[in-house]
């Protein structure tokens, strides 16, 4: 028997050794790539934490900067300051998407029908004077006042302005109505402040941005040499009196502090809210431990920078977390015990783009009218605009967000 085995071959042992270490190499690897992308993925909150916060400010750019005024607007006994970013007052487009793309911003794509209409004088985009501006936003607080905040208590929210001198998008004399506006109702230049930025385009200025400052294109983030967040922040916390060392410090954004969370436990009861499945939300760590104490800021994006929006600067890539990284908030929350809530909207480009009813491609807050099937109605004291009150969806269910973060652990 012992002179019929034959002797394993020497190259071919080789061989299958070679190949099974190149096999575990290739598991070991592709395990190692699973791990680390599992660590590298911020895992989902089902809910966001009751941490006690207070303090409540909100800003916005664009679409979001309308949203943020008529957040703050809805809510003025809760909310204690706004930041509107190349936005407009309360109420600006009356209840009509004809309005919002003519009268209350210019976008660059518009729908066919309003393309025709600029062949007409006065039938394209026209922007009113602050004066009439202010005037007609002043009515729609009027008519809503059944389902706002008192508005006596506008005038002790703090409020910065921001235009820029080459923003196509949004004119300059739109963000100064909302200054006129607020001065109308009490606010004064100590509470009121309106910057100007000659030579900004439409986004948000940003140290993090290294888009030029005068350009207005995807993804709306620009360098300026300002700090757009930080100056806001500053202004709408002002250093309590007698505090002594400067109110607010920059540091560094940690990564492990920025959290995706479920926003449909939010949206619960509200119908067609327009958001998105998820949102985000910056919680330093100090801010998680009891009795923090931390503030909290609401910002609201602009068109085109919601997660979801697939951006032509992304190569038709979802937007993702372009805005919420690089927008410069998040570096002024850990040092300032500052909670940042990042809400999220969902483009939709179902239904006919003459409707406004659900119609928002480019994922905008809702400014117009959108969520509400049959836009603005006549109320007793003047027009009354569903989707700017405290009932209205959008508003709702960031209201209950807000809400869910300043319970108490």
């Amino acid at each position: 028997m012992g002179k019929h085995m034959h002797t394993a071959n020497p190259r071919w042992a080789g061989q299958r050794s070679a190949a099974w270490w190149i096999t575990w190499l290739v598991v070991g690897l592709w395990a190692w790539l699973i791990a680390h992308s599992a660590m590298a993925a911020p895992r989902l909150w089902p809910q966001l934490p009751a941490l006690g916060a207070t303090g409540l400010t909100v800003s916005g750019l664009s679409s979001g900067g309308f949203m943020a005024e008529q957040f703050a607007v809805a809510h003025s006994a809760q909310v204690d300051g706004v930041a509107v970013l190349a936005g407009g007052p309360y109420g600006c487009a009356r209840g009509s998407v004809y309005n919002a793309m003519t009268k209350c911003s210019c976008p660059s794509e518009r729908a066919v029908m309003l393309d025709v209409l600029s062949l007409f004088p006065g039938a394209g985009c026209f922007v009113f004077s602050p004066q009439v501006q202010s005037t007609l936003s002043q009515m729609a607080i009027e008519g809503n006042a059944a389902d706002i905040d008192p508005p006596r208590h506008l005038a002790r929210q703090r409020v910065w302005l921001l235009a820029g001198g080459q923003d196509p998008v949004v004119h300059a004399d739109t963000v100064e109505a909302v200054r006129d506006v607020r001065l109308a109702l009490g606010g004064t230049d100590d509470t009121v402040r309106r910057v100007a930025l000659p030579d900004a385009g439409h986004g948000m200025p940003s140290p993090r941005a290294s888009q030029a400052c005068e350009r207005t294109a995807s993804p709306f983030l620009n360098q300026c040499q300002v700090d757009a967040a930080g100056e806001l922040l500053k202004w709408l916390y002002p250093p309590a009196p007698g505090a002594e060392g400067p109110a607010w410090v920059r540091g560094q954004a940690r990564a492990a502090a920025l959290r995706p969370f479920d926003q449909r436990p939010y949206l619960q009861g509200l119908g067609e809210s327009g958001l998105d499945r998820t949102g985000w939300v910056y919680v330093p760590a100090a801010c998680q431990a009891p009795g923090a104490a931390c503030r909290v800021h609401v910002v609201f994006h602009g068109c085109q920078q919601g997660q979801a929006f697939r951006s032509p600067a992304t190569g038709g890539q979802p937007f993702g977390t372009r805005f919420v990284r690089g927008a410069g908030y998040n570096e002024w929350a850990d040092d300032n015990r500052l909670i940042v809530l990042y809400p999220q909207v969902l483009p939709r480009d179902t239904g006919h783009p003459e409707e406004p009813h659900l119609y928002n491609p480019k994922g905008c807050w809702d400014f117009w009218g959108y969520t509400q099937r049959h836009g603005a109605a006549l109320g007793g004291q003047g027009v009354r605009f569903e989707h700017a009150t405290r009932s209205a969806p959008q508003i709702e269910a960031v209201w209950r967000m807000v809400q869910a973060l300043s319970a108490q652990p």
